[in-house]
């Protein structure tokens, strides 16, 4: 057996987990139980460690307790209150004249009666002091109706000591209890006990309170009402148990003398539903140190008798939780009346789980799948199967434990279609098969009059799938091409080159990485309308979307030129009169490589572009580097990278 000394020399168990993988992995992560239960064996136990975040039993019941059971000072007053020394009584007497009174009896317990004389009240319950009162007058007055009433309450002192949170004397009404002046003292400390609360009367014991009777069953019956003098003693907790686990009210639980294991169960609200009591886990302080588990069966009778384990102080109970799990269902989803999980009988078949009754009339009859998980490797294997072949007998399997089935649909739904921007009635619409764009949009009733339908943006899902890839693809070979240069100018001892295209490759990277592609495809729509039913007028998917902006008035210049920017259009203005606007060329300008960007999408090379349209973007580009001068070209090149894709940026700015 090893000692302390060899399991330190042991590699430690937990020092040696990746955190990041403990990070993602929590619980799951295998070995996790060996790893708790190696701590609790080599850490020192103590009261506060050994519940494990396990709470008291009863003792949130002192919490704000002083205005929740604080005693009634003006309530009514039962036939059994005794009499002291300051108590108040109202005395009405009606015969031949009516006389009110108020009498109060003095420090030795005596009341004057007109006519009668002193009579001694003290110690007596109220209904025999009424009594009294009205045999004493009745002797000196005849016929006379005496009523007897409550008045004020005399106030006691009594002392709150032993185990509580703030012992002392405390000055209360005659009408409180025992558990009045435990709640004015703050209740018991976190060592005082809930079951032995003593009340004592000139050194004697009177009454003993067990506030477990009052929190499991409500019964204050042993509740002493206190007299002056009187002193409430609280004692140390003696005994405590622990239960957690798959039962009603886990907790730490006092006992208050011998405490059975059914006991204890009892208190805790007996087990859950999902309590596996086949195995109970008791876990207690061994005689010869350290702690000892036992592991008990309790399961229908064939375990031992909870009643007839007597529990020791700081045993804790653990009441394992059900991990098995359900195994004879089968699942059925898809296009069937009620979805979810059945119950597998012996030799179910697919034909009676799929009756015609249990699917819905767009099931389809040709198309369904079964889905199987092998049980020694629990890999899962999917098998196609018709449902008319069910019915026919020809597909008919018998069902295993965890089969899913799921039946699909027949049905072709319609298409959602969104125009938005510049449309008549904006909106979502529905789309038939094989309906085009001109239909729905005519449906919306056209655009605005300040709308323009060749600036317009349509965007699809399975483009901006593809372009997404795209981008990722073009992103990564340019950070290719400018490493190459960046070593290439590193060789040859131009540091700030390289230090330029650095900058640039990371402005580059942020700038085409930060721009999602929305999916846009390039439409060529005249306001004309002779791109209706041609092959200009695509056919609609499910999500198109269709954004008509208003009338551009403005063309970008990009690139290579000395001052690029936004500019005011000009009617009929060429490609050579917006380059003189923006300052002219640069020196590293290459006309021959330079494009036009059209608001709808479409790049144009300079010899076609022909007149430039209102929200059209120039694109001016820069000639490729040489040897002679690769460090101004590497970063003419970076920034004609950048402007690209600004201009890029600018063109799916309309999809916003």
């Amino acid at each position: 057996m090893l000692g302390l000394h060899g399991m330190v020399d042991a590699p430690p168990v937990a020092a040696s987990t990746d955190p990041t993988v403990t990070d993602v992995l929590g619980d799951q992560l295998p070995g996790r139980e060996t790893i708790q239960s190696l701590k609790r064996t080599l850490s020192v136990p103590s009261a506060a460690t050994r519940w494990r975040g396990l709470t008291p039993f009863g003792r949130d019941l002192f919490r704000g307790a002083d205005q929740k059971f604080s005693a009634i000072e003006d309530g009514p007053v039962g036939p059994d209150y005794v009499l002291g020394p300051g108590d108040n009584l109202s005395l009405f007497v009606s015969g031949l004249s009516d006389t009110s009174l108020v009498l109060t009896l003095d420090r030795d317990g005596q009341v004057f009666l007109p006519r009668v004389g002193s009579t001694y009240l003290w110690g007596l319950t109220f209904a025999n002091a009424e009594g009294l009162i009205k045999a004493r007058i009745a002797t000196v007055l005849r016929n006379a109706r005496v009523q007897v009433s409550m008045g004020r309450l005399r106030a006691i002192d009594v002392f709150v000591l032993g185990s509580v949170a703030r012992p002392g004397k405390y000055t209360l009404t005659g009408l409180s209890t025992a558990f009045n002046a435990l709640v004015a003292a703050g209740g018991p400390d976190s060592l005082g006990s809930l079951r032995d609360i003593r009340v004592l009367r000139a050194n004697r014991e009177v009454a003993r309170l067990d506030l477990y009777r009052f929190l499991l069953d409500g019964d204050r019956s042993n509740d002493e009402r206190l007299q002056a003098g009187d002193v409430v003693f609280v004692g140390l907790v003696l005994s405590q148990m622990g239960i957690q686990g798959a039962v009603v009210r886990p907790g730490v639980y006092e006992g208050g003398g011998p405490l059975s294991l059914g006991s204890l169960l009892a208190m805790a609200g007996g087990p859950s539903p999902f309590a596996d009591l086949s195995r109970v886990n008791v876990e207690r302080v061994d005689a010869n140190g350290g702690f000892r588990l036992q592991d008990l069966p309790l399961d229908h009778g064939h375990g031992i008798n909870p009643d007839s384990l007597m529990l020791s102080s700081y045993d804790l109970v653990t009441v394992l939780p059900l991990h098995e799990r359900v195994r004879n269902v089968v699942t059925l989803d898809g296009f069937v009346r009620h979805p979810g999980e059945y119950e597998l009988t012996p030799g179910l078949k697919l034909s009676q789980l799929l009756a015609p009754s249990r699917l819905l009339p767009e099931a389809a009859l040709e198309q369904a799948e079964l889905r199987r998980i092998d049980p020694s490797t629990f890999r899962v294997e999917v098998h196609s199967f018709s449902v008319r072949g069910v019915w026919s007998g020809k597909d008919d399997l018998e069902l295993q434990a965890m089969d899913a089935i799921t039946v699909f649909s027949s049905a072709r739904f319609p298409r959602a279609v969104s125009l938005e921007g510049e449309v008549v009635r904006p909106g979502t619409y529905t789309a038939g098969q094989g309906e085009r764009l001109s239909a729905v949009l005519r449906r919306a009733g056209g655009i605005t009059a300040n709308g323009y339908l060749p600036a317009a943006v349509f965007v699809r899902r399975s483009a901006a799938e593809q372009g997404r890839a795209f981008l990722r693809e073009f992103v990564q070979r340019r950070r290719l091409e400018l490493a190459e240069q960046q070593a290439r100018l590193a060789q040859s001892g131009d540091s700030t080159a390289a230090n330029e295209v650095v900058r640039a490759q990371e402005q580059l990277t942020a700038q085409m990485e930060s721009q999602t592609d929305t999916g846009r495809v390039v439409l060529d729509l005249d306001e004309g309308g002779r791109w209706v039913n041609t092959a200009r007028d695509p056919v609609l998917e499910d999500g198109d979307r269709l954004i008509v902006p208003l009338r551009p008035a403005t063309v970008t210049v990009l690139g290579s030129v000395m001052n690029p920017g936004t500019l005011m259009a000009r009617k009929n203005g060429s490609f050579q009169d917006y380059i003189k606007l923006a300052g002219g060329l640069s020196h590293d300008a290459d006309v021959g490589r330079s494009y036009v960007l059209r608001a709808n999408g479409e790049a144009v090379g300079k010899g076609h572009a022909g007149r430039i349209e209102p929200g059209d973007a120039i694109v001016v580009a820069s000639r490729p580097p040489n040897p002679g001068n690769l460090g101004r070209s590497v970063t003419g090149s970076a920034r004609f990278l950048m402007e690209m894709a600004t201009a890029a940026a600018l063109v799916m700015a309309a999809t916003r």
